[in-house]
């Protein structure tokens, strides 16, 4: 691998804890998200300031009578090694591939797509390539591994990047 293509996957992968996100614009991003993610309530837990499920939790309706929660009766949640734990770390995410192949030859773009498809499904990979699902790091390095198996060494063009947890 080319030490151009390591230094971008490495910035890609640059994890942000601390992002400048208004307070107002953090609740609205974790009220909707918390709607529909496998929150924690347990207070007691030791990981709780640093867990995406429990931030999330907080911001939970509250007028809702019944919520899919982690157990907290589980010995195994709420302790340090929590299985469900999700650290709240903020990365950069891409967004949409439709640009990916422009520049690259029809015999590359193929096998690159074929190989994208048999690892990530048909449908997952569609809704990568149309940016209806955001592209995570680990995501973003695989398509650079496969890019680089198959001979292209550009640099990758996403449609748009933006800042998320980690879900």
């Amino acid at each position: 691998m080319h030490l151009f293509s390591l230094n971008r996957i490495f910035a890609v992968m640059e994890k942000k804890k601390d992002i400048d996100v208004a307070p107002r614009q953090e609740a609205d991003i974790m009220r909707e998200k918390a709607e529909n993610y496998l929150v924690c309530f347990i207070d007691s837990c030791p990981l709780r300031e640093s867990c995406l499920r429990w931030v999330a939790g907080q911001y939970v309706d509250p007028k809702l009578m019944v919520r899919t929660a982690i157990n907290p009766r589980n010995p195994l949640m709420g302790v340090e090694g929590c299985p469900k734990y999700r650290e709240k770390v903020c990365v950069k995410m891409m967004r949409g591939m439709t640009r990916l192949y422009h520049d690259m030859p029809g015999y590359m773009e193929s096998g690159i797509r074929n190989e994208l498809i048999a690892h990530f499904g048909r449908k997952r990979y569609f809704q990568m390539r149309k940016g209806e699902v955001l592209i995570n790091p680990d995501d973003q390095l695989f398509i650079a591994q496969v890019c680089q198996k198959h001979g292209w060494t550009a640099p990758l063009v996403y449609d748009g990047e933006e800042e998320d947890w980690l879900w």
